[in-house]
This record gives structure tokens, C-alpha cells and sequence, in this order.
């Protein structure tokens, strides 16, 4: 699933294939992935437009348009984007493909279907209304240290809630845990400031490492949990296995040997 580095990528990718492209012709292919917005309407805005700039906050791509507001993407578990000559082989299941004047296609596919659409006017009114909280990447230290030490819920659950911090899923969740051997059923109230601390630390370390690679897990191997995650490996750390549990709804891997869990 598409978290935080790999949509710092989708937006690098924007950046450097699309921007400042007259838009000949936008089709959408399932509308039900729009929100807010009607087809007929995000095709009337797009058309004729131009991308100027992009935006990314947590899990969200907005792409400022030249005219009128922002075109948004969520990437749900398999989003992914192209830019495409019209012969050059293209996924066949997409949801939005805009054809540039240059004859340039740039399409949005999402093969398992939970990625989302939206025009927006503003993107901070977009997040106040839906409450997400800041950007991972962006967050200071004291603020992260105090929206957590209040929560009573796993701290695994609380760092994939988006309503705290925007930008961390399941995925980044195990590699940041593991780290800093927290158990990721511990109880988030139960830690100490020096413990969040260094979930904070690890969390900028990792976040920005994956974002500085393009999000590509082969050059982040270095981070156990990112790439193999099964149960029954050998832990690199001690001489634990990892283990396999659902967690705030999400499969987890963790080793029970070197990360203690406080309740």
C-alpha cells in the first residue's frame, strides 16, 4: 500500500513529466472513485487546463491546476501512475487518463480499486474538514511526543491513524517499531518520553532514507520488516522469529524477543 515515500515519488514523478501541458482530453473510467465532484464537472475543470505544481500532504497528492483548484489523488493499496506515449503499452484497468497536447497520456491505474479522486478549492480546508493531522515529515518533535502520550490505544494503531499523523501505514509502522524495540500491541499511554522520542527519531530517519531512494525497498533492506515480512524469520538483532498477529485490523510482523511490549 502506497504510503508516505511513495507518494513523495508519485509527486517527484508529476513534477517531472507533467507540469505546465495543456490538457486536450480527460476521460474518467470509474467514476465511482470521485468524491465531491461530479465527472461531468472534474472533466469540465480539467480539460483545457494545465498541472503548475504539486502538494503532498501524508498519504494525499494534490496537483495545483492552472486554472481552478487542485486535482487530489489517494492511492489506496495499488494506485499508481504513467505518463505514456498512446502506443507505448498501458495498464488496462485505469481510473483517470488525461491525454496532454503534445499526445502524452497520463494515466492514474488502481487495479484493486480503493484509490480516490477529488477536486479541491483548498487543501488546508481539505484537511481541517476531515481532520487529518500533520505530516509526518513535517511534525516536531514536542507535538508528536504529545498527541501520543494521551492515546490509549496499541502504538502501532496510533501511528497508522491519520487523524494523529498523516503519512505512516502498516508497512513503515513494523520497520519504525522494530528499531526502536517496541512491541506494537504496547500500550501508547504506557511510554516514557525517551521511548517517543526514539519512535521519533526512527520515523524521520526512515521516512526520509525511503523518500532520498525513491521509496524503493531494495536500497532500504538495511530496515528489517520493510521487505520481509513473513513469520518464522530469523530476527537480525537477537535469536527471536518474527511473529504474525492482526492489528488495528492490519497484518503485523514484529519479533516478541527484543521488543517488549508495555502495558
Amino acid at each position: 500500500m502506497p504510503e508516505l515515500p511513495e507518494v513523495e515519488r508519485f509527486k517527484n514523478f508529476v513534477d517531472r513529466t507533467s507540469l505546465h501541458q495543456k490538457i486536450a482530453f480527460a476521460k474518467l473510467a470509474e467514476t465511482d472513485r470521485l468524491f465531491d465532484i461530479s465527472a461531468k464537472d472534474l472533466i469540465h475543470i480539467l480539460e483545457g487546463n494545465e498541472f503548475e505544481d504539486t502538494y503532498r500532504h501524508g498519504k494525499f497528492l494534490f496537483i495545483r491546476l492552472k486554472r481552478k483548484g487542485y486535482l487530489m489523488l489517494h492511492f489506496g493499496m495499488t494506485g499508481e501512475l504513467y505518463y505514456r506515449d498512446p502506443d507505448e503499452k498501458s495498464p488496462k484497468v485505469y481510473v483517470l487518463l488525461i491525454r496532454f497536447e503534445n499526445g502524452r497520456n497520463f494515466l492514474f491505474a488502481d487495479s484493486r480499486g480503493f484509490g480516490m479522486i477529488a477536486w479541491v478549492h483548498s487543501i488546508e480546508e481539505f484537511i481541517k474538514k476531515r481532520g487529518y493531522g500533520e505530516d509526518a515529515l513535517l511534525i516536531d518533535q514536542d507535538s508528536f511526543i504529545r498527541l501520543f502520550r494521551k492515546r490509549r490505544v496499541a502504538i502501532k494503531t496510533a501511528l497508522m491513524n491519520q487523524n494523529i499523523i498523516a503519512g505512516i501505514g502498516n508497512e513503515f509502522s513494523d520497520a519504525i517499531l522494530f528499531q526502536t524495540k517496541i512491541h506494537p500491541l504496547s500500550n501508547s499511554g504506557k511510554l516514557t518520553i525517551d521511548q517517543f522520542t526514539d519512535i521519533f527519531h526512527a520515523m524521520k530517519k526512515i521516512l526520509k532514507e525511503s523518500v532520498s531512494h525513491d521509496a524503493d525497498r531494495n536500497k532500504l533492506n538495511h530496515y528489517f520488516l520493510l521487505n520481509q515480512r513473513q513469520a518464522g524469520l530469523a530476527c537480525p538483532r537477537c535469536e527471536g522469529k518474527t511473529e504474525w498477529q492482526t492489528i488495528g485490523g492490519r497484518s503485523s510482523y514484529f519479533c516478541p524477543s527484543c521488543q517488549k511490549s508495555y502495558q
